[in-house]
């Protein structure tokens, strides 16, 4: 399985000039970047080593290909010409979205397509937002809000040229939309590749030690306190927030209550991401969900403290949280039943 990070980010905030960088970095020698045909990344000047048909070798060893079509079809391509040598071989695979772009149907696809399920492992979404528009862009844009709330990390770029007042009002404003989202400031779009995947936390398997990075459940529990800036408007439909449960459920029961959220309410869920007690077994299972796509559930082999309650965190639209801890209590009491 080959990891994947989607790097998305609304127009004019400095994903170009983050990509730019990344190639240039020797760091990238086992990696390759495909970029969207009507992007802005300008490969020219980046020291091309070789080129075959649409896919370029630079000199930094970082493989560069273009989206010309299906991104499916590009994906063949580029593992074929590496299976055949005709590029280097590589460890992981980088994707750009256009400005515009909702990353969760890239999401989904990458769950939901079999070709590539089997083949590759879809290991963060990484935002870029700019720190001097960024406010401007959330208040104005839902897919500017979108982008945010799906993203495990949030790279703050042009730190350097806003006030720190500016920056600090944007932090809160994302974190309100997106807790769980670590925030990384750069300048000139400049960190070193393993820096910048290294905050993106994996997803749990099944002997996994960090699961609770990834659930960050604390980081939603306090998503709603007051921070000293009046949240915007636009917000209000965005709630990011956390539900508990301090019984087990059996699997049947709790299989029927994600698919009737997600067949209901998908549309409307940005993220899903828990830790849940089964009746009956001894160790937890991980659930996690984009919009109405369920990622294959994952045993783990055993709590990873000794908490054992059901910790569950949302990043949704328009859907009230006492609704969701109602309809997990009446799943409980039914099931106790």
């Amino acid at each position: 399985m080959i990891p994947v990070v989607l790097i998305t980010g609304f127009l004019g905030s400095g994903k170009t000039t983050l990509l730019n960088h990344l190639l240039r970095d020797p760091g990238m020698a086992d990696s390759a970047v495909i970029i969207n045909e009507f992007g802005d990344v300008a490969i020219d000047h980046l020291l091309v080593e070789s080129s075959i048909e649409n896919t370029v070798v630079l000199q930094s060893g970082c493989i560069c290909c273009t989206v010309r079509g299906d991104l499916v079809d590009t994906l063949d391509d580029l593992t074929g010409k590496a299976a055949r040598g005709e590029v280097p071989p590589f460890s992981r695979i980088a994707v750009e979205t256009t400005g515009l772009a909702d990353p969760a149907s890239l999401v989904q696809m990458f769950l939901t397509e079999r070709t590539l399920a089997e083949r590759f492992a879809l290991r963060a979404v990484i935002t870029t937002v700019d720190a001097v528009n960024g406010a401007g862009q959330l208040e104005e844009f839902e897919e500017a809000r979108h982008q945010v709330g799906l993203a495990d990390v949030l790279v703050l770029t042009k730190s350097d040229l806003a006030t720190p007042e500016a920056i600090g009002t944007l932090r809160d404003r994302l974190q309100a939309i997106n807790p769980g989202a670590e925030i990384v400031p750069v300048v000139q779009g400049i960190i070193a590749p393993d820096d910048l995947f290294a905050h993106a936390a994996r997803a749990p398997t099944r002997d996994s030690g960090d699961v609770l990075r990834w659930l960050n459940e604390a980081a939603f529990a306090t998503a709603h306190e007051p921070t000293g800036h009046a949240p915007s408007h636009h917000d209000n439909g965005i709630k990011a927030f956390s539900i508990t449960l301090d019984r087990p459920v059996s699997r049947e029961a709790l299989r029927g209550w994600l698919r009737s959220i997600l067949s209901l309410r998908g549309r409307d869920l940005l993220r899903m991401k828990g830790i849940v007690a089964l009746r009956g077994e001894a160790a937890p299972l991980v659930v996690h969900a984009v919009q109405n796509v369920l990622h294959p559930p994952v045993q783990l082999e055993r709590w990873p403290t000794g908490d054992h309650t059901t910790r569950i965190v949302f990043i949704t639209r328009n859907i009230p949280p006492a609704a969701l801890q109602r309809s997990l209590d009446v799943l409980a009491m039914r099931n106790a039943a």
